[in-house]
């Protein structure tokens, strides 16, 4: 072989291991940084997660407030609040004593009605 050549190989060899060691270091660093990544990725979730159950909790709190203080609402007061008596509410209906007597009233007073208005028309109209 030629000095030249074996010069030649012995460059290409060199960049070949080279290129070789760079590549490696090159993984590890991607491998590296790809673990923090997921690292943050993971704590990130857990913080959201953290942050669900929180809300759950109050929505829960809130929940069992109002649920007690609608039960307190619903019973019955200690002591009783004083109104004052009611009359007995009449019978509903009318006997039929009471309905012929309304029907003759409303005959009456549609009749003295009729009478008033005859009585107006001939004042301003005579008789033909």
């Amino acid at each position: 072989m030629t000095p030249i050549g074996a010069t030649i190989l012995a460059a290409g060899l060199t960049l070949a291991l080279g290129a070789s060691a760079s590549a490696q270091a090159d993984l590890r660093a991607l491998r590296q940084r790809d673990e923090i990544l997921q690292q943050q990725d993971i704590a990130r979730q857990n913080a959201l997660a953290a942050q669900r159950e929180q809300a759950a909790a109050q929505s829960r709190y809130a929940a069992q407030l109002t649920l007690r203080t609608l039960d307190q609402a619903a019973t019955a007061p200690a002591q009783p609040s004083l109104r004052p008596a009611l009359s007995p509410a009449p019978p509903r209906g009318a006997s039929a004593e009471d309905v012929a007597a309304d029907i003759q009233q409303m005959d009456r007073l549609t009749d003295q009605a009729l009478a008033a208005s005859n009585a107006r028309l001939r004042a301003i109209k005579p008789a033909s």
